[in-house]
């Protein structure tokens, strides 16, 4: 997983600006929360990676703990 993560990382910084329009709203804040919550999911949920269902539940248990950044995305996008 953190290999998966830190792939998708790279690929993200090396989309063009073309590609990056291109993406959904919903792949782009997938990404955007990806790169804002990688190292709060390392630090308060690293026990229940891969397991995207039990990450979510995990972060949402930990909301106050999270950074700001990752706590923002993953509040817009749980509207």
């Amino acid at each position: 997983m953190t290999r998966m993560i830190a792939g998708l990382l790279l690929t993200l910084a090396t989309v063009d600006v073309a590609s990056a329009k291109m993406m959904s709203e919903k792949e782009r804040m997938r990404a955007q929360a990806e790169h804002l919550c990688y190292g709060d999911v390392q630090k308060l949920c690293s026990a229940d990676i891969p397991d995207e269902g039990r990450i979510a539940a995990c972060m949402k248990t930990h909301r106050a703990r999270l950074s700001p950044g990752c706590r923002k995305v993953l509040d817009s996008g749980m509207k």
